[in-house]
């Protein structure tokens, strides 16, 4: 069996590590491809440190944004060929689909090919992050909106659903904004720093509230904008504490809280006379109660892309799978310094 290189997990709290593997094989529905690029995002160092989706299935590789060639067919594949450059979500929870490699198993139902209007490394920030959003608007066990991709999405009054995105301006919130013009929603309130108000706009925010006020002087905004009709908020970025979140829900309505981390509402600090829900999630495709929605999503997507409705975000390029300088990245993840998006350059490109 041919061997690779690959840069892997080797156990909880352990220093990343270069070492060789086993090439897979793809089988009935999946693609072995060439890995060009694997993008880094931060829950890879909770991977690291804490055995995030892997467990102690280690050695593993890791990296879950793709970009690469198609360099093998599985059984029954028609819609790829040899030699197609293509983007898309590996699966977490298995070493074979993972990026740090430099041959990995994708899924046909969620890759596509590089659409001609962005580059390689562009395509890199885009599959994690625009899903992630993606599934936790329109997943009936999220917020449970209907996608526009289905029949029920047809007839949906996006335009009088206001949705708040707190953390507008991190990655997974500026695409949270990007689906929710895109879906049509008429009022799209973001949380964010005042520096990003102008891009957030841009991008289809139509409200920008000042991050750094405080949290009552949040809801307050909130609330001159839309009353007391908020029924589904987005947090989109890391956060220990949930209650501002929750805070900005109805008071008098049954509204839905989904971050996109772990954290925890203090409900001492709220008054909710119909309560509210919390609804926490994985994205990870694969699943079968996930399978269909992002199957559907993903045959639109790199259309989508191509177009323009979801814009990629900026990136380094950190070259070759040099175990030493992607801890370092990990590192900063660990302490916080939310290191500009790293695409790892597994093959010169």
């Amino acid at each position: 069996m041919a061997e690779q290189k690959a840069v892997v997990i080797t156990g909880r709290s352990q220093r990343l590590a270069l070492q060789t593997r086993p090439v897979p094989t793809p089988g009935p529905n999946e693609v072995l491809v060439k890995v060009n690029i694997v993008g880094l995002n931060p829950h890879d160092q909770y991977v690291r440190d804490l055995g995030y989706f892997i467990g102690d299935n280690v050695p593993s590789p890791f990296g879950i944004d793709l970009v690469g060639v198609v360099h093998a067919l599985g059984k029954d594949v028609d819609k790829f060929k040899v030699g197609d450059v293509v983007f898309g979500n590996g699966d977490p929870f298995k070493g074979d689909y993972m990026g740090t490699q430099e041959y990995a198993i994708m899924d046909v139902s969620f890759m596509g090919r590089v659409p001609s209007s962005i580059t390689q490394d562009e395509a890199a920030t885009l599959p994690l992050n625009v899903l992630t959003m993606y599934i936790a608007l329109f997943h009936p066990s999220t917020h449970a909106i209907p996608s526009p991709l289905t029949p029920e999405g047809q007839s949906f009054d996006y335009k009088n659903t206001p949705l708040v995105i707190v953390g507008g301006g991190s990655n997974c919130g500026k695409f949270a904004i990007q689906i929710a013009k895109w879906a049509g929603f008429g009022t799209i309130i973001a949380i964010a720093g005042k520096a990003k108000s102008d891009l957030l706009v841009e991008l289809g925010a139509t409200h920008v509230i000042d991050r750094t006020l405080s949290d009552s002087d949040i809801e307050a905004k909130v609330r001159s904008i839309v009353g007391d009709n908020i029924l589904h908020v987005c947090t989109a970025v890391q956060a220990k504490d949930l209650t501002l979140g929750a805070s900005l829900l109805s008071n008098s309505k049954k509204g839905i809280l989904v971050p996109l981390t772990a954290g925890e509402v203090d409900d001492t600090r709220l008054s909710k006379q119909a309560g509210y829900e919390l609804r926490r999630f994985l994205c990870r495709p694969h699943e079968d109660d996930r399978r269909e929605l992002s199957t559907i999503f993903w045959k639109s997507f790199p259309e989508l892309v191509e177009k323009g409705v979801f814009k990629p975000t900026p990136f380094q390029v950190v070259r070759g799978l040099d175990a030493n300088k992607i801890n370092d990245i990990i590192d900063e993840y660990g302490a916080g310094k939310n290191p500009t998006r790293p695409n790892v350059h597994v093959s010169d490109i």
